[in-house]
């Protein structure tokens, strides 16, 4: 085996191959909609941390 096999196989021990699996069981707009819900998510907590990063100052 190479290094790079050797590499390649540390990573995939990581993996949650469920979390893969049940991605693609969805549909497109099911994964799009996930993917938008994520980024409103991301957002809120952007705002709440620099909220309370400038209550902190």
């Amino acid at each position: 085996m190479s290094s790079i096999d050797e590499i390649i196989e540390r990573y995939k021990r990581d993996v949650d191959m469920t979390l893969i699996e049940e991605s693609l069981r969805r549909t497109v707009e099911e994964r799009i909609r996930a993917l938008e819900e994520f980024e409103r998510f991301r957002e809120e907590l952007r705002t709440a941390t620099e909220r309370q990063r400038d209550a902190l100052r």
